[in-house]
């Protein structure tokens, strides 16, 4: 036994709960219909880490921003003892540290 959908129900479901993730002009998907922390919130530029932290006191994990002072990305650890936004350029001293856990949170990049 075969079914048959039609058009309009399924043009019906796109960007309803549940239903069809729409696309933008550009064809691709809206962030806006993708579940929380699905995705990077990328938090902008800032020219010192003391902006970033006044700009965002408290992050998400998937939040991120970039640090002229420092030339890098600086994301939110959650994992620390107090959570911080950290630089992702690291020690091997400073990384090794650190919990798997806390390794786990930021895309690490170390440098001698």
């Amino acid at each position: 036994m075969s079914s048959a959908v039609s058009l309009e129900y399924l043009e019906s479901l796109v960007n309803e709960p549940n239903g069809i993730a729409g696309l933008n002009s550009s064809g691709k998907l809206n962030p806006s219909v993708l579940p929380a922390g699905s995705v990077e919130t990328y938090k902008g530029q800032f020219a010192t880490t003391a902006l970033l932290i006044v700009a965002f006191p408290v992050g998400s994990i998937a939040d991120y921003a970039y640090v002229d002072a420092t030339n890098s990305f600086w994301y939110w650890n959650a994992k620390l003892v107090v959570p911080t936004w950290v630089n992702q350029v690291i020690t091997p001293a400073l990384y090794n540290a650190l919990t798997t856990a806390q390794k786990a949170c930021v895309p690490y990049i170390i440098i001698p």
